[in-house]
């Protein structure tokens, strides 16, 4: 009712909660008025639509930690939200979590979101026909059973079952099914064994099937005959190594495919007879993706009428190679992931930069293991447009790059690249001295810098008078989380002209700062927590050294 502004609408709500009829719930008089107001918050959202999408949460473990993208990927597979534009989808989704936090339905949970177990039971209890029909749902996810054979029954009705997480060690789950209506299956996390993945062909009526996270060896066949399946999940699964199946292209009503951290390779013409596909994530770790299985892929997907959004990794390549995919890329490519690459400069160029393809899809950059790679370089062109390039670049990540000492800028100020950038991340990046340039970014909101040894200062002043940046206390308006780790030389985050004012999490693990980066005036408003070890906060000292015992609240031990 926060945003009820009405008196009679705060009039019609009392008398609706005096009305409603809860009396036949089996919980303790406590319990009962809890989930008296709970179910009123229900019934008064404003769409059926976001009334399923709260009943959805439910379906992760007890006190799971959900990630925002995984539940929104979930609403799109469930058809809950089903936007003609990628981006437009999740938007719809970020909202739909806003609103149910704003009334307290879902919690935040270090930028994702847990549901309270309290409220978990009553979305339960409402899907499930207010405890009419219990076995409606069967979610026993989080059950971490320890026994070898895990067997469930599953009744003529049920329409959902979810085994999320439910065993410690790999085990054989036995399903026995007479439902003709199961259409959502979640086994994620399972540690499922091939004895389980027979059983699949009994669902004949499956929309949505998740797999992932179950150390899956070779590509389940028998998901080949699920001709109703609009979702296929199989991502984390490291040693799935398969030549996909020729028969896959038979699920013609798949609109959503994952196959992220898996060595799945598709043959030839199989994804060009997937018609309704709009989304499929090919971020793999070990796959051959150079070049010309890029221009093999874009020619098949080209033939999708619906398709919006590719996971793709370009790999296993050499940087010259990379700037022929930078030209012929026309893909709605929006997770990328570039690693294995040989060369000594990996440059993001013109063609790069100003595909629109890129600049209109792109919004995740991860540049890893790339072993000869000394420097990364944006380079514009000499009469650049005066435009946002990358502008719906959101993540940014710089992993395992044991040569890269610097990242450069030419012809090009790195707001105009990254205008809309929020997460940024360096780690194992032993040779790089500086991230000074980050003070460009007019978006960012989380930093990370982890193991890079060589780096005394994050942002050095003296190079950014050089590049003619105006220092001023207004650099990094929405940073709000900053955390350093295990960077052995690190002694200063910057010098005391630089206040991060929007700071609410600091984390400083294993390095030897010496200053926090803030003074006693201007310590940020927001802060929430300065987390580190007990032997490092007794030795830190303000910017201006004044006493810190005003920050004691907010110190957060770390082991």
């Amino acid at each position: 009712m926060h945003d009820k502004m009405d008196p009679s609408e705060w009039e019609q709500a009392v008398k609706q909660l005096k009305q409603a009829r809860l009396n036949d719930i089996q919980f303790s008089d406590e319990n009962r008025s809890v989930f008296h107001v709970l179910k009123f918050s229900y019934d008064n959202l404003k769409s059926n639509t976001l009334r399923q999408c709260f009943l959805h949460c439910s379906l992760w473990p007890e006190d799971y930690v959900i990630h925002k993208d995984d539940l929104i990927k979930l609403w799109m597979g469930l058809g809950l939200i089903d936007e003609p534009r990628i981006q437009e989808a999740y938007d719809v989704g970020y909202y739909y979590i806003e609103t149910l936090q704003g009334i307290c339905l879902l919690e935040i949970c270090d930028g994702a979101i847990q549901m309270h177990d309290v409220i978990r039971d009553m979305a339960l209890w409402i899907a499930n026909n207010q405890g009419e029909d219990v076995k409606k749902w069967i979610v026993q996810a989080g059950a971490q059973t320890r026994e070898l054979h895990y067997e469930i029954d599953v009744p003529a009705d049920t329409e959902i079952l979810s085994l999320t997480k439910i065993c410690a060690y790999k085990v054989s789950i036995s399903i026995k099914c007479s439902s003709t209506k199961l259409s959502i299956l979640l086994l994620n996390n399972s540690l499922i064994d091939d004895s389980t993945i027979l059983r699949l062909e009994l669902f004949p009526k499956l929309t949505f099937l998740d797999l992932s996270s179950n150390e899956l060896e070779s590509f389940p066949i028998e998901i080949c005959k699920l001709v109703h399946l609009r979702f296929l999940n199989l991502s984390d699964n490291l040693r799935l190594n398969s030549l996909l199946p020729e028969e896959l292209g038979a699920l013609t009503n798949l609109k959503y495919m994952f196959l992220q951290d898996t060595e799945c390779i598709f043959p030839n013409k199989v994804i060009s007879n997937m018609k309704a596909l709009r989304v499929l994530d090919l971020r793999c770790n070990s796959m051959d993706e150079s070049l010309d299985n890029f221009l093999g892929l874009q020619e098949d997907i080209q033939c999708l009428p619906d398709f919006v959004a590719l996971g793709f990794s370009f790999s296993n390549s050499s940087t010259h190679d990379f700037q022929e995919f930078s030209q012929k890329v026309s893909l709605p490519i929006r997770w990328l992931k570039l690693w294995n690459c040989d060369g000594k400069c990996l440059s993001f160029t013109s063609f790069f930069l100003e595909n629109s393809h890129l600049q209109s899809n792109l919004i995740s950059i991860d540049i890893s293991y790339m072993n000869s790679v000394k420097s990364v370089k944006f380079e514009g062109r000499k009469k650049s447009p005066n435009a946002c390039y990358l502008g719906e670049l959101e993540t940014l990540s710089f992993d395992y790059m044991w040569d890269m000492k610097e990242v450069m800028w030419k012809r090009l100020n790195p707001k105009d690249v990254f205008p809309k950038l929020q997460f940024l991340t360096f780690w194992n990046c032993p040779k790089l001295t500086s991230i000074s340039w980050v003070v460009y970014l007019p978006c960012i909101q989380e930093l990370y810098v982890g193991r890079c040894d060589n780096m005394k200062k994050l942002i050095r002043i003296h190079k950014l008078k050089k590049c003619g940046v105006e220092v001023s206390q207004q650099l990094f308006p929405f940073l709000k989380t900053l955390s350093v780790e295990n960077n052995g030389k690190l002694e200063r985050i910057s010098d005391p002209i630089i206040t991060f004012p929007a700071l609410e999490f600091l984390t400083v693990y294993y390095c030897k700062l010496k200053k926090l980066p803030f003074k006693s005036s201007n310590i940020p408003r927001k802060l929430k927590s300065i987390r580190g070890n007990e032997e490092w906060w007794n030795n830190v000292k303000m910017e201006d050294g004044a006493n810190k015992s005003s920050l004691q609240p907010f110190f957060k031990k770390l082991w």
